[in-house]
């Protein structure tokens, strides 16, 4: 009996699938073991790559630290919620009389503590199969934190190199307003042109180095945006991208970038860990209506008499308080399951207004690169050749001039918004939308 008390009161309930969880996590947290003043992470490059930024912040980045850290003690919770939580008291005792011990009445007894009683197994089992639900949760939390940390590394980085060619582009347009400038002043000497043209190609040149210095004053802070990421000082050294990130094509249909999201999105898939574990939340409010007990055994040290005693703890009085115990756990599954399923439908909404903006960009792409473009480069060819033989006005130039740039910039907008609306669909889907069937990211393959 004694050591039926001591098992009973320290038994602990191991679910299914806890130890895989457990092995799945100490493998994707390996870069986060060591404390971040003590890891070996590789230097970034003199001019990194998209794809190096990422791999730099996924051994960095503080806010994935903590959702594995959050993962790891949702599961420590397990064993916790599957121990009985008695402790076993040994009493010992004797009779004095007249200052002389009694050893034939001195006896020994176990029993758990009676302030805490001993649970009835299947309530273990429930309340721990419950806690591995939500330690999955919290796996599936920690995968969406990393492809949510590449969404942002990268768009960061797509506005950071847009930035940068926006500003090429207004440089390029500069020297040809100075060119522009200095045909005029000769031509205002020789007296084809006005003195208010002059005054109009000088203050172009104004506006388009005021244009530049504008642009070039975003650069610190969309560098410091990516260092944050990276948990780099914000003043950290990364040279603009000298050109636009190639374009990556888009290989899946419409219909699979749905279907993708609704069986790989991580919300999704950890919502539906909670739906399980509440469904254990209901089985086990229902279980409380099992006693639970005591027990206690205890013999004298002459080994002529022995005791056992078992107590039930019936809980009579508290079958309305039982009711509302499961009447909430069931409205907290049917809550779950509602945010599930307006989970889902918001998701599709997402993953529909960024395959549409998307197949737009392409669309615009298309036209604005391939007819549009080239013919407004020949309209401005041609409108300073016009203007350089006396052929033609500065103000025509100047608008043809002005608006090439506005359509170079237009193109740098489509671009950086398509990349930024295919790495949200990613993040979304968890895979790599240029490459069939590839459910990893490369660079984040090696933390789950």
């Amino acid at each position: 009996m004694s050591v039926l008390v001591a098992g009973l009161a320290g038994c602990t309930v191991h679910p299914p699938g806890e130890r895989e969880e457990r092995d799945a996590a100490l493998q994707s947290g390996k870069p986060f073991e060591k404390r971040i003043e003590a890891r070996q992470v590789p230097p970034l490059p003199q001019n990194p790559t998209a794809d190096q930024l990422v791999e730099y912040a996924l051994l960095t980045n503080a806010e994935l630290e903590q959702h594995y850290w959050e993962w790891r003690s949702a599961i420590e919770q397990i064993p916790q919620d599957g121990t009985q939580s008695t402790t076993l008291n040994v009493a010992a005792g004797t009779t004095i009389t007249n200052g002389h011990t009694s050893w034939g009445s001195s006896t020994v007894a176990l029993s758990n503590d009676p302030m805490t009683d001993i649970k009835w197994p299947g309530k273990l089992d429930a309340a721990a199969k419950q806690t591995l639900e939500n330690a999955r949760a919290a796996g599936q939390r920690f995968i969406k934190a990393k492809y949510d940390l590449r969404n942002k590394v990268l768009s960061a980085y797509y506005d950071y190199a847009l930035t940068a060619e926006l500003i090429r582009l207004e440089q390029s347009n500069l020297q040809l307003l100075k060119t522009t400038a200095t045909v005029t002043e000769a031509r205002n000497r020789a007296g084809s042109s006005s003195q208010e043209d002059v005054l109009k190609a000088g203050n172009e040149v104004d506006m388009s180095g005021n244009d530049i210095a504008n642009m070039e004053s975003q650069l610190p802070g969309e560098r410091a945006a990516i260092n944050a990421l990276l948990s780099r000082p914000a003043d950290a050294s990364l040279p603009a991208p000298k050109e636009l990130p190639p374009a990556r094509p888009l290989v899946y249909a419409d219909g699979e970038l749905v279907e993708l999201a609704a069986k790989q999105n991580p919300e999704l898939i950890a919502l539906a860990d909670e739906i399980r574990g509440r469904s254990e939340g209901i089985r086990l409010a229902k279980l409380q209506y099992v006693p639970d007990f005591n027990l206690s055994a205890g013999t004298d040290l002459m080994g002529v008499t022995q005791s056992v005693l078992g107590q039930a703890t019936i809980p009579i009085f508290r079958y309305e308080a039982l009711n509302a115990a499961i009447a909430q756990a069931e409205a907290n599954l049917r809550a779950s399951e509602a945010m599930r399923r307006q989970a889902g439908n918001d998701l599709t909404v997402q993953v529909v207004a960024d395959i549409a903006i998307i197949r737009d960009a392409d669309r615009q792409l298309d036209l604005f690169e391939h007819t549009i473009l080239p013919r407004a480069r020949e309209v401005v060819t041609v409108g300073r050749s016009a203007y350089e033989t006396g052929h033609g006005s500065l103000l025509d130039l100047l608008d043809d001039q002005r608006s090439l740039i506005a359509i170079e910039g237009l193109i740098g907008n489509l671009r950086t918004t398509r990349d930024k609306r295919m790495v949200e669909l990613e993040s979304i889907t968890t895979s790599d939308l240029s490459i069939p069937n590839r459910s990893d990211l490369g660079a984040n393959a090696n933390l789950r």
